[in-house]
């Protein structure tokens, strides 16, 4: 856990057009910064940075947030990652929680292991490109698959020699442990020599989500050799079932085109990657884990696998295309021609032809795999109740009620089986099976926005806090007094006691409250840099301004524009006025139910007339006519 004075650093360090600027091209415009939005495809820009306010707000497509969220939108980073990324981008020294001696070994464990997965990465490019022998079998091969030497650049590939001892000579001469080498699976150890795991291979790094490197996969060019792929054993930094081949090179352009291609080798990206296809990735040959469905539900709700044109093993993934079902995640597959993978069919077409045959070959996966499984029936009865409990059972993993009902609609019509029939079925699975995949957790992330709940005077309560936070601290004259708008507003709404109805809108003003009473003033920034990233969110987008007017009007052509800044007093009294006419509104229906089941008692009568003359008189403030 990262202490909260350090955080407080960190937020005081990272300013947000620098933080911004790392990713995206600003101007200043104004007293602001404006550039093209990095979360959504725009023409023009209405992507907006205002240092004094710490804050950046898109108003094409919503989004806003300050520099950590802003790291966490972009990158995908979760919050410790995020203040982990800014800390070192500003030299700030995290000191998380004290560890027991057995953590701190595991965590300098776990650091060598980093380390020396980066030097051995190094060590396979620079034989790669520098040594004769990487250069007449390594570079000759990656060309011959069509790969430019950008591609391979920009993948990090490289290549292991001959030697049986080379990387493991050269990490022990620069002063790595035998140990680290052994458990990062780089060396096997044989009376007390260190081998190299991946001699004379082809290598491809296995990037983290943040672009270290945990492990690698070795291919061979020796055909008798019978283990065609070597891959990096598990380790304290490299977990399979945690991990995506490409997810860090594909991470943004997964969440750009808001869908994620899954194929089965490392070529196969590679291939996509240098066609133009960026959003894609692969599970390295193997099924796809809960994990790793999780990880890809952080960037998007779609995933399309693509399958070779001979896929021999295209029915057991079924299974692990239902856990992406039971993530509500909607899944489409691709089929290759036959004898065509990913990799040789993105060779032989330009990037327009891939592009569109992805397009116009998905299908729904439900849909596909319900035609695959009936064309293995053959009419047999017993093989046709078997295949429709099959689909019953995918349809079951679906936990949107609507998405299940359509399916069971649209597999019935094409299963030739009554509707009905098929709902039981589908009932009866969903009811049977207590998930064979983790449930999602409430708790899954502290961060998850919540959505406001609505209430008759969310318009009203929303515009008190927009207010406060805009223009609390400013002054206005009260009874020859001067007093800040905030304290005004607090001032009457105590004086009628009243509170919000909704609970993040009184939260806020309990907190505002606080500030103003202890300190006289609102700091805006506690409110942007919230530890609730829903109020964060909020308190942002009520200071962002879509449009400023140029002091120009009034410096150089003498032209008074006004501004609400120049008439907040009014604005204030308005709302004010607005809320109370609301609450006015509340009582005056409360008082009218009493009277339908007492219309002779005085109490009730009186108490109407007198709450009907209020509302008479704060309309009349507002300019508003009575009905």
């Amino acid at each position: 856990m990262i202490p909260k004075e350090t955080i407080d650093k960190i937020f005081e360090a990272a300013r947000i057009e620098e933080v911004v600027s790392g990713f995206v091209q600003l101007k200043k415009r104004g007293a602001n910064f404006i550039g093209h939005c990095p979360f959504h495809d725009e023409k023009t820009p209405s992507f907006t940075v205002s240092a004094s306010k710490g804050i950046y707000k898109c108003f094409g497509c919503g989004k806003g947030g300050n520099s950590v969220s802003f790291v966490m939108e972009h990158e995908h980073y979760s919050y410790p990652e995020a203040l982990k990324y800014l800390a070192e981008k500003y030299s700030i020294e995290v000191a998380e929680k004290e560890l027991t001696p057995e953590q701190n070994i595991r965590a300098n464990d776990r650091d060598s292991l980093y380390v020396i997965s980066s030097f051995a990465n190094k060590f396979f490019q620079q034989q790669l490109w520098e040594r004769e022998e990487g250069k007449i079998v390594g570079l000759s091969y990656y060309k011959e698959r069509g790969f430019t030497e950008e591609t391979i650049k920009k993948f990090q590939l490289g290549y292991s020699p001959k030697q049986k001892d080379a990387l493991s000579k050269e990490a022990i001469k620069s002063s790595f442990q035998q140990k680290y080498l052994e458990d990062s699976g780089l060396s096997i150890i044989k009376n007390k020599s260190a081998l190299d795991r991946f001699r004379e291979r082809m290598m491809f790094p296995i990037h983290s989500f943040s672009g270290r490197v945990l492990g690698f996969g070795g291919r061979t060019l020796q055909k008798d050799n019978k283990a065609k792929y070597v891959n990096s054993p598990e380790s304290l930094i490299y977990l399979k079932s945690k991990i995506l081949y490409g997810i860090y090179f594909a991470k943004q352009h997964i969440s750009k085109q808001n869908n994620c291609f899954i194929v089965e080798g490392y070529t196969d990206v590679i291939s996509l990657h240098q066609a133009g296809v960026e959003n894609v990735v692969s599970s390295s040959g193997t099924s796809l884990t809960s994990e790793q469905i999780k990880l890809i539900n952080r960037f998007t709700k779609n995933i399309t696998i693509l399958f070779d044109g001979d896929a021999a093993g295209l029915k057991a993934s079924f299974r692990s295309i239902d856990m992406i079902l039971a993530e509500g995640m909607n899944v489409k597959v691709v089929l290759f021609p036959d004898g065509e993978d990913p990799d040789s069919f993105a060779q032989k077409c330009s990037q327009e032809e891939l592009i569109n045959y992805l397009e116009e070959n998905q299908k729904d996966f439900i849909t596909f795999k319900t035609n695959i499984l009936s064309k293995d029936t053959n009419e047999d009865p017993a093989k046709r109740v078997e295949m429709i409990k099959d689909i019953a059972s995918s349809i079951a993993q679906i936990p949107d009620d609507i998405g299940r009902s359509e399916y069971i609609k649209e597999c019935s019509r094409m299963l030739r089986v009554k509707e009905l029939d098929l709902a039981k079925e589908v009932s009866a699975q969903k009811n049977k099976r207590i998930s064979p995949f983790p449930a999602k957790s409430e708790n899954a992330s502290n961060f998850e926005e919540k959505e406001i709940p609505t209430s008759k005077m969310n318009k009203e309560e929303k515009e008190i806090i927009r207010l406060l936070l805009n223009y609390g601290n400013k002054n206005m004259k009260e009874e020859d007094q001067k007093i800040s708008i905030a304290s005004f507003i607090i001032q009457e709404l105590e004086v009628d006691n009243i509170s919000f109805e909704n609970e993040q809108y009184q939260s806020i003003l309990g907190e505002i409250s606080a500030h103003v009473k202890e300190d006289g003033e609102i700091n805006l920034n506690y409110f942007t840099l919230h530890q609730n990233p829903s109020i964060s969110k909020l308190a942002i987008d009520l200071i962002s301004k879509k449009h400023s007017l140029s002091e120009n009007w009034k410096s150089r052509h003498r032209i008074l524009t006004g501004s609400e800044e120049d008439k907040f007093r009014k604005a204030v009294e308005s709302s004010i006025y607005a809320l109370k006419l609301k609450h006015l509104d509340t009582k005056l229906g409360d008082i009218q139910l009493q009277l339908k089941e007492n219309p002779d008692d005085e109490r009730f009568t009186k108490a109407y007339a007198k709450y009907l003359q209020t509302r008479r008189q704060i309309a009349e403030k507002l300019g508003r006519t009575m009905c």
